[in-house]
């Protein structure tokens, strides 16, 4: 794992390893990444997961779910009511309900 991420530009964690409530988990640590990896997770609860906080530590470029989460909402908004769904209130609804 440690030479393919050595060779790579980007990891995306597509599991759900991190999520809530196991926050502590992460599929690979600050010492197995470089600076400049992008880390693209898309666990979204939490908006930094242990995986996020690992890749900054690294100088690694940290990236998180909170937007495909939005845009996967949007598009299935799009699909069942025919109509362009209101990206930026979904994106403040998502927000504001993972502060609760």
């Amino acid at each position: 794992m440690e030479e393919l991420i050595a060779e790579s530009d980007i990891l995306i964690n597509t599991t759900t390893v991190g999520m809530h409530p196991n926050t502590k988990d992460t599929i690979i640590t600050s010492e197995q990444m470089h600076s400049g990896l992008v880390v693209f997770d898309i666990v979204y609860n939490p908006l930094e997961t242990r995986l996020l906080k690992e890749a900054k530590s690294a100088g690694a470029i940290p990236v998180n779910g909170l937007m495909m989460f939005v845009y996967q909402g949007a598009e299935a908004f799009k699909i069942w009511t025919g109509e362009n769904p209101p990206i930026e209130v979904m994106k403040n609804t998502v927000l504001e309900e993972l502060k609760s």
